[in-house]
């Protein structure tokens, strides 16, 4: 008998990038796509099962002696699905190949590097926001190293609480979570933790003082709050209700809602 011929222990990413060779992720890919076409979770397995060892014989004897590709195997996969009669799952999958390679296009014309794989949208909204950018504007880091510098920003208060568990520890829980999309937090921890800024809350209550130092001191307070990604609620009972006299005038008080006109102007 000759010798039983092994899968490969790598696969070459689009990147370049080796990385160990998972055959699950095979059988989950060929079991979505026969999903959408048979919508039984049951009969989409049997599929997978069904398929799965010519995909991996198929792989075994052409990459023996090299490290397949990503797009090799996927094309095992196309032909394996019509070898085996599975032609309309094989449009599914050929569909969802065409799918992302558009999203792969889209991603790079952003100029972020995908390493999270996070859906089209997620990403814009990361680009135009979230993200670090240099002083012309260029986008300097990638989601996952936006999640990194969030995580060790927020860890380093087990330090000042004394907690039981240490900052590495809560940096690898924290930066998982907001990976698997299980918790993100607010915008201005997204934004600014691990800067100079350092400014995380992201609601801010000013009280507005019955004087036009003080009204206007909490209008320039708003504008540097909102500059950090904050928002901002007044709290206006300081103030004098209209028609109420006013000693330095002698004139009358226009009351709080007419100032609730000039702080509804600057947010604008």
């Amino acid at each position: 008998m000759g010798k039983k011929l092994s899968l490969p222990s790598k696969i070459k990413k689009r990147d370049g990038q080796l990385v160990p060779f998972d055959q699950s992720k095979i059988s989950q890919a060929v079991k979505a796509a026969a999903l959408e076409v048979v919508r039984q979770e049951e009969e989409a397995q049997r599929v997978s099962t069904d398929v799965l060892p010519v995909i991996l014989e198929r792989i075994r004897q052409e990459f023996q002696e090299r490290v397949p590709s990503v797009e090799e195997i996927q094309d095992i996969v196309e032909s394996a699905l019509m070898e085996k009669g599975y032609g309309f799952i094989a449009k599914k999958y050929i569909l969802y190949r065409q799918k992302r390679e558009e999203l792969r296009r889209i991603k790079t014309v952003y100029g972020i590097k995908d390493d999270l794989k996070l859906p089209l949208n997620s990403l814009y909204v990361l680009r135009q926001r979230y993200l670090l950018k240099d002083d012309r504007q260029r986008v300097i880091e990638t989601p996952r190293e936006m999640f990194q510098r969030v995580a060790r920003a927020v860890s380093q208060a087990e330090l000042e609480f004394k907690s039981k568990y240490s900052p590495a520890e809560v940096e690898e829980k924290f930066f998982q979570m907001m990976a698997d999309l299980e918790f993100l937090p607010n915008s201005p921890t997204l934004m600014n933790a691990g800067t100079t800024l350092g400014q995380l809350s992201a609601c801010f209550v000013l009280p507005v003082e019955d004087s036009m130092e003080g009204i206007f001191e909490a209008l320039k307070n708003m504008a540097r709050i909102h500059q950090t990604g904050g928002g901002c609620g007044f709290d206006f009972s300081h103030l004098r209700p209209a028609g109420d006299l006013v000693a330095t005038t002698k004139g009358k008080a226009s009351g709080p809602i007419s100032f609730m006109s000039i702080f509804n102007a600057a947010t604008q």
